[in-house]
């Protein structure tokens, strides 16, 4: 109880640290809480960000390296940085708010269901802003449904929380916090069963090959939201499931590892994405 009223989202309406009134409250992740706001010295209306508070240290070092990664991006499918507020006890990452509902919020929600073909337009603009991320030296380690969002025809990638460098070893207070694994012990993980935490720990290893795995479950997701069984049909395997077009299985299964060979880029993937959508509309 004490945890929920630290985490009560802020008053519609109030302004915060001084400069910012809240306008409505747009959701909630496991560290931080997002609001749209308008900016009382500018004008602007901004997405607000704060770190959730009974996260405490947590929180607050992952939205301020948020901050840091997002500074150095700029790309037409990731919101933009406009600046960190430090006031008294109170920090927050403004930032561009792009209006639209993510494909979790879509798919359970609103009940939408995704064609093939529509599924694989949304794994192709993502490989193209991955491959943006992948080239400034950045892994996200966290591509799944809640952080793609449909603006129209337009695809973004969001939420950076957990966003390291190529590689980088996170510093011991965090991996302590996430409960992160060595990348050897993460990918054994994986290779030891399916589960939803195993999946996760694959994610969040700092190489490329983490986000297209991700990606991967992202493209699974979106076609089991249209999945009916059969009455009385016992639990298969996704590839008897789904039933799709043998080169796609393939390609699904190439972005989880399953077969070989994989990408080294997420550029080489998209490429590879492109002729198979040209085949199967032919």
């Amino acid at each position: 109880m004490i945890r929920q009223w630290q985490d009560y989202p802020l008053r519609t309406g109030i302004l915060w640290m001084g400069r910012y009134r809240i306008n409505r409250f747009l959701g909630m992740g496991s560290y931080g809480q997002a609001y749209a706001c308008t900016d009382m010295e500018t004008g602007r209306t901004v997405l607000l960000k704060r770190n959730m508070p009974s996260k405490k240290e947590l929180g607050r070092l992952l939205l301020e390296r948020e901050s840091r990664i997002l500074q150095e991006l700029r790309h037409p499918r990731i919101p933009q940085w406009i600046r960190y507020e430090r006031r008294g006890r109170h920090e927050a990452l403004i930032m561009e708010l792009v209006e639209g509902d993510n494909l979790e919020h879509k798919m359970m929600a609103q009940g939408r269901t995704f064609s093939l073909l529509e599924s694989l337009r949304i794994v192709k603009e993502l490989l193209q802003t991955l491959d943006y991320l992948h080239q400034a030296g950045f892994v996200h380690r966290d591509v799944r449904i809640p952080n793609v969002l449909m603006q129209e025809d337009r695809i973004y990638l969001i939420d950076y929380g957990l966003s390291c460098r190529i590689g980088e070893r996170l510093p011991e207070p965090l991996r302590s916090g996430l409960k992160e694994t060595e990348p050897a012990a993460a990918e054994a993980d994986v290779l030891a069963g399916s589960s939803w935490s195993a999946v996760k720990r694959r994610m969040r290893v700092p190489v490329p090959a983490s986000d297209l795995y991700g990606l991967g479950h992202l493209f699974l997701f979106m076609m089991y939201a249209g999945y009916v069984p059969d009455e009385g049909q016992g639990e298969r395997g996704w590839e008897e499931e789904l039933a799709l077009p043998q080169a796609v299985t393939h390609f699904v299964r190439r972005l989880l590892g399953q077969d070989e060979p994989g990408w080294h880029s997420a550029a080489l993937c998209g490429q590879e994405l492109r002729e198979l959508m040209n085949r199967l509309r032919s």
